[in-house]
């Protein structure tokens, strides 16, 4: 049986990374053994938990069954191409091109994150849950789209030509194709021969694992669309109207995909409105009453407005000692989500 992805995914600001960590925490307390993988570049994950993650899992300090990472694309490149041939990982540092290429790469981490997902699986058969963190917002959504990056990439007509000169080395490019060789004879006129040939070992050199990187990224784009994914889709109180997840949940049907349900984080206690509704303000706190009303009725606004189109619907209270990213609030919040998950898939089931 295959482990069982959740991708929690959400805008800015809703909460959806703690609410990751949280979910892990729960899973793994529960006697699951649970991957916790962060996608957001910012590396958000890091800074909830309160420890430093690497590109390969390791265990999580203080939790039993958990292990986690972050996505780091620069690492995992040099990481697979040591893989196929450990002396083309030498040439790699010292091409010019990679070394220039650094934390860019994470304009790639979506790309890199889906080849991650399948490779955590192949590497731990007994995992039985994987939790993603994605980047905030409707980009988060690459990581299904990336099979189709990927082989835009791998496939296109440039980089074949490239491939070609690295293969010849002729800084005149007499050995490739008549129209290859104008463009690549163009190209070092204007950068110069060697920064050509060092283009193309490049891309020589990774042109292996980006082909085994489109394959576990092809993996997982079907274990996205197979019934042993999860997609969680995160909001707050403060998204108006719930327009942030619509535009997420929109993205995601146009890929063929769906939320298993809408979290809506960080919510007032429904007691709090009644008790707000009778309460008379002492003198000077009329603004602050004011305020609490307006928050109140904007999130019955979010969650009226959710309701008529998410497949179902959970609410969060807000946890206050989140504020102090402690790690038993975490676990207690993940218990939470899992506890209100259950009938979520009896009702999907069913």
């Amino acid at each position: 049986m295959s482990p069982r992805l959740h991708v929690v995914l959400g805008g800015g600001g809703v909460g959806k990374t703690t609410l990751a960590a949280g979910y892990a925490l729960g899973l793994a307390a529960g006697g699951q053994r649970v991957g916790l993988l962060g996608v957001d570049p910012s590396r958000q994950l890091q800074r909830t938990l309160g420890v430093q993650l690497a590109d390969l899992d390791a265990p999580l300090p203080g939790a039993t069954n958990l292990r986690a990472a972050i996505v780091q694309p620069h690492q995992a490149v040099a990481r697979w191409v040591a893989e196929g041939a450990p002396d083309a990982a030498a040439r790699l540092d010292r091409n010019p091109f990679f070394a220039a290429l650094g934390d860019r790469l994470a304009t790639a981490t979506d790309v890199i994150a889906a080849a991650r997902i399948a490779e955590w699986v192949e590497g731990d058969p007994g995992l039985t849950d994987l939790v993603v963190d994605t980047a905030p917002g409707v980009a988060a959504i690459d990581v299904v789209r990336a099979p189709r990056l990927l082989s835009a990439l791998v496939e296109g007509r440039l980089i074949r030509w490239l491939r070609a000169a690295a293969a010849v080395g002729d800084g005149r490019f007499r050995n490739v194709r008549f129209g290859a060789r104008r463009v690549l004879g163009g190209l070092a006129s204007i950068a110069g021969a060697p920064m050509v040939l060092d283009l193309a070992e490049f891309f020589a050199l990774v042109r292996a694992p980006l082909e085994r990187m489109l394959g576990r990224v092809e993996r997982t784009r079907h274990w996205l669309a197979s019934g042993e994914a999860d997609l969680l889709l995160v909001t707050s109180p403060r998204d108006t109207g719930g327009a942030a997840a619509r535009e997420i949940d929109d993205a995601l049907r146009a890929e063929g995909l769906a939320p298993r349900a809408v979290i809506v984080n960080r919510t007032w206690p429904p007691t709090v409105a009644a008790e707000l509704a009778t309460l008379v303000a002492p003198s000077g706190a009329e603004p602050f009453l004011a305020h609490a009303r307006a928050t109140l009725a904007a999130q019955a606004q979010v969650i009226a407005a959710v309701t008529t189109w998410a497949p179902a619907l959970i609410t969060l209270e807000a946890h206050p000692a989140l504020t102090l990213a402690r790690r038993r609030a975490l676990a207690e919040l993940g218990a939470s989500l899992c506890r209100d998950l259950d009938p979520v898939a009896t009702r999907s089931a069913s």
